[in-house]
């Protein structure tokens, strides 16, 4: 009677390791929706571990189907025409970004939504010229393609406020207006680190520029902006 008892327990210790113990199955984040991101609106298809991409690129540039395939740490991989290859990771239900240090693709789940801080211009920005004028900082929310924000000097007293339209063709920037100085463009780098202020058909000769909050520097084309 004892052995059928141990024998019987046996059986269930073993069938519970099968279960409990087999082979780690692959992770199933899920992109499958549509994603407000800070280039475009992105709708994603997914079927087990490939993923297929549909993005309307804000101001028409790029509007591209691509395909990519979810590996067993939830990273999905992508090969595109414009942006080349590149890889997403989820932050929780509702958020993913790129792993690029050199390039930042980052979305929020749904349509025409608010990016958080850190992704496309929503954030603060410390801004600087060579001339020392106009220093402060900015605070900016993106929404969908909008951009919003103001604009404070060194006293963080506000002196302007923005609205642009984010617009791909000619580099990756936002084109605005403010208040008192008419127009104005926030061409921003491909890692989203900082950008330069561009005001009407003046250039930027004072190369008046703004880096991310927390970061100390940011590369901007053809020189480095210091915070």
């Amino acid at each position: 009677m004892k052995q059928l008892i141990w024998t019987g327990l046996l059986i269930f210790v073993i069938g519970t390791c099968i279960i409990g113990c087999g082979p780690a199955t692959m992770a199933s984040s899920s992109f499958a929706g549509t994603w407000t991101t800070n280039l475009g609106t992105v709708n994603f298809i997914q079927n087990g571990d490939k993923l297929t991409g549909n993005i309307a690129g804000y101001g028409g540039f790029w509007n591209e189907t691509f395909s990519g395939s979810i590996n067993e740490n939830g990273e999905a991989f992508f090969e595109t025409e414009v942006l080349g290859s590149f890889t997403l990771v989820a932050e929780g239900e509702n958020n993913f970004k790129s792993t690029s240090t050199e390039l930042s693709f980052c979305g929020v789940r749904g349509e025409n939504m608010e990016l958080p801080a850190g992704c496309g211009f929503s954030g603060k920005w410390n801004s600087r010229s060579e001339l020392r004028e106009d220093e402060g900082y900015l605070l900016l929310t993106q929404t969908g393609e909008t951009v919003t924000g103001d604009l404070y000097n060194i006293m963080g007293e506000k002196y302007e406020t923005f609205t642009g339209t984010v617009e791909w063709g000619k580099g990756w920037r936002a084109n605005g207006t403010t208040k008192q100085r008419g127009n104005l463009s926030l061409w921003i780098n491909s890692s989203e680190t900082g950008f330069e202020l561009m005001y009407g058909d003046s250039g930027n000769p004072q190369k008046l520029c703004a880096v991310r909050d927390g970061l100390a520097s940011a590369y901007l084309f053809s020189y480095t902006c210091e915070s």
